[in-house]
């Protein structure tokens, strides 16, 4: 890409995400195959479709040399974004010792070709390619689900699809709420066919995905009293994207049953998985622990 046009892009790309300064935002795929094997961390690939009509769906998993570990975690990126956004978690010691870890690229983005803009066809898609990739291993003790921005309305979709087997649900700055979701003016801007020649690929379907969120939240308001997996929520008071009432929204959708656990960290934006790291890591060892 020319510099002329990668200065035109950036001011749309900072508007549609912020400012961030975490390397696991933009880290290319290479170089972080690289950063796992430098820190001699076992790792594996698949391509993977639950059905042979359906394009694969691309993971990454670490830690899963024995086909025997009780505790299993997957993660769910926002938008944009790929499995690298969890390179940090991918290869922390203490993490491998505990879980078998699954990172996934969701549809349209990293290796996972086949962009579909809509919350519910995304989860069945991906559930459907984990239950293939999954076959193979016992049954975990504890299957932990972990979502972020975009990516936390399809984890909790998928913990509520018949064939899963979600023992937790980790929401983080998670959008699930239609009343605070509205299309902003460079949304509008980004779909007009200038905006789509200025931004690469997956920022069009990162855009893509904004347009119709609102009414396909609205369609799931009934599906999340399905949701039996403990839930735990972390949501910045400070956060521009997703509006925090988002989780006191999700504790009164959600059943008893998920027994919903929230954290509302004050000072705090939306780049939980990077800035509150610590947090996030407490929270998962945590549930390792759990009876």
């Amino acid at each position: 890409m020319k510099n002329g046009r990668l200065y035109q892009i950036l001011p749309i790309a900072l508007l549609l995400l912020g400012c961030s300064s975490y390397e696991e935002m933009s880290l290319e795929n290479d170089k972080a195959i690289e950063r796992l094997k430098q820190s001699e961390t076992f790792y594996q690939e698949y391509y993977q479709s639950g059905d042979t009509n359906v394009q694969p769906v691309h993971w990454l998993s670490t830690g899963c040399k024995e086909p025997k570990k009780e505790n299993i975690l997957v993660f769910v990126h926002g938008s944009p974004g790929n499995w690298v956004n969890y390179l940090r978690y991918l290869k922390d010691p203490q993490l491998l010792e505990k879980y078998c870890m699954f990172s996934v690229d969701r549809p349209g983005f990293g290796k996972s070709e086949g962009a579909d803009a809509d919350v519910n066809r995304q989860a069945q898609r991906i559930l459907s390619s984990l239950n293939h990739v999954l076959q193979k291993r016992e049954k975990p003790k504890r299957l932990v689900l972990l979502g972020h921005s975009y990516g936390g309305p399809v984890a909790a979709r998928i913990a509520s699809l018949e064939g899963n087997s979600f023992s937790h649900l980790l929401l983080l700055a998670a959008a699930l709420d239609p009343e605070s979701e509205e299309v902003r003016w460079y949304n509008k801007l980004a779909a007009t066919k200038l905006g789509s020649w200025l931004l690469p690929t997956e920022w069009q379907h990162s855009n893509a995905e904004m347009l119709p969120l609102k009414g396909q939240l609205q369609d799931l308001l009934p599906i999340w009293k399905n949701i039996n997996a403990k839930t735990i929520v972390v949501q910045g008071e400070e956060d521009g994207l997703v509006d925090p009432s988002n989780a006191a929204f999700i504790q009164k959708q959600f059943s008893p049953q998920a027994q919903v656990k929230i954290y509302l960290l004050p000072k705090e934006g939306h780049f939980l998985p990077w800035k509150n790291y610590d947090l996030i890591y407490k929270i998962l060892m945590e549930i390792t622990n759990e009876k």
